[in-house]
């Protein structure tokens, strides 16, 4: 059975500001019951918790970069397969991502490109990490502020290009009962991410 890990980039001043909760009180229940497991991943000054783990990295934006290599370094040590990497301005269907065919690939997301830049796969919607690719992240001794084309960056340099899956949407409309969608980036609503907008995205999942 494949181990997967559902990896949330956040901070203490997410944990403080109630934040990182309404994760905890709507989709990450029902990934627990699917199999998944899930933790919190904060940077230095941070207090742990049973689902937080605390990294020795920056715990502000600027240290994005660091904490994603650190936390697949965690994933790595802790032997799992696949990991989904996150934030918490994420609603998401555990069910749905166990089908967006993450499992023969090595990195899988919502691609986008910059102009002459490469694709990288949005961290917004969330995308998913083989344990090769975490393997390959752990050890790049690289770093710049954009964590997103940086994990791109490293993993295209070692052969291992993105694959799409438009199902982790990046703006809307989030998983309904009559779409495919699996994901939401909550911040890319009006207003942007609020713990009130997750519990309502939630909602509109049980009504749909």
């Amino acid at each position: 059975m494949r181990k997967i890990l559902i990896s949330i980039s956040s901070c203490q001043a997410y944990e403080d500001a109630g934040l990182n909760q309404p994760l905890r009180d709507t989709w990450l229940p029902d990934a627990v019951k699917l199999g998944m497991d899930y933790k919190f991943f904060h940077g230095i000054g941070s207090a742990p918790k049973e689902d937080v783990i605390v990294l020795p990295v920056h715990d502000g934006l600027g240290g994005l970069t660091e904490k994603a290599k650190s936390k697949a370094r965690w994933a790595c040590e802790n032997n799992y397969d696949y990991v989904f990497s996150c934030f918490p301005d994420l609603y998401a269907r555990p069910e749905r991502l166990l089908a967006t065919g993450f499992g023969i690939c090595d990195y899988l997301g919502n691609i986008y490109q910059h102009p002459k830049g490469p694709p990288f796969c949005q961290g917004g919607p969330g995308y998913f990490l083989s344990r090769r690719a975490c393997e390959i992240i752990a050890q790049d001794t690289t770093s710049y502020l954009n964590d997103d084309c940086w994990v791109a960056d490293v993993l295209l340099r070692n052969g291992i290009t993105p694959v799409d899956c438009r199902d982790l949407t990046y703006c809307g409309p989030g998983p309904l009962r009559g779409n495919t969608s699996a994901s939401n980036h909550l911040s890319t609503q009006p207003g942007g991410y609020t713990a009130a907008g997750l519990y309502a995205e939630h909602q509109r999942w049980k009504d749909s």
